[in-house]
């Protein structure tokens, strides 16, 4: 009964009043989703930017303000996320990767790719995670080179971030992808590596693992790749 009260009391809530409960912690989570999913009104997109935009919002409204427009059907939503890309906040820029991931429109996978050059690792791993949402092969490229870059290092040491980069070749797991996972399969990080053998698998549509170890599934993806 008391969850339906609070229903009916934020049902007709206006976007502002749906922006601030979505992002208060301390509210019921199914009554935040149905406020985030009142947000993803195409009349909604005038408030949401003006929210974002605004310096004084708190870090969470305009969270999520920004990942509201993933969903949201306007094409302005779409152009204010590209721009939200250039944000010289970082939480921003992920929010804004992660609502273009989304949208998986082909037309801004190029956008999203050059956020793998950026200076913070956290967008340039949500970068990555977008692209593999959208699965555009004509990002496989720029997946490999992130992964190449030795700014991917730190004192001789793999970082974390360049799994995901592997990990998206493997969700756009096309015909095109298995080339680049196979160059993965030497890498000094063993994750990097499981990560490649994953994509294999989901692009060949079987696997090596079945009695064989691990050197040897890695030896068969390598000679299966280069067979093809």
């Amino acid at each position: 009964m008391f969850a339906a009260l609070f229903w009916l009391a934020f049902a007709a809530a206006g976007v502002p009043e749906d922006v601030e409960f979505a992002a208060d912690a301390d509210k019921p989570l199914d009554l935040r989703q149905a406020a985030f999913a009142r947000l993803h009104a195409e009349a909604a997109v005038p408030t949401l930017l003006k929210i974002a935009k605004d310096k004084d919002t708190s870090p969470q409204r305009r969270w999520v303000s920004v990942r509201a427009l993933g969903l949201n059907p306007a094409p302005e939503a779409s152009a204010a996320l590209v721009e939200f890309l250039a944000s010289e906040n970082a939480p921003t820029r992920i929010a804004a990767l992660a609502a273009l991931g989304e949208r998986k429109d082909r037309a801004f996978s190029g956008r999203v790719a050059a956020r793998l050059e950026d200076k913070a690792l956290l967008v340039r791993q949500a970068a990555a995670d977008a692209l593999g949402q959208i699965g555009d092969p004509a990002t496989l490229p720029d997946l490999s080179r992130a992964l190449q870059d030795p700014t991917g290092t730190y004192r001789g040491t793999s970082m974390w971030v360049r799994r995901h980069y592997v990990e998206a070749m493997g969700k756009i797991g096309t015909d095109a992808a298995i080339v680049h996972l196979a160059g993965a399969l030497t890498d000094p990080d063993a994750d990097v590596v499981t990560a490649a053998m994953n994509g294999l698998e989901k692009a060949a549509g079987f696997s090596y693992a079945q009695g064989r170890t691990r050197a040897e599934a890695i030896e068969a993806w390598s000679r299966w790749s280069k067979g093809r």
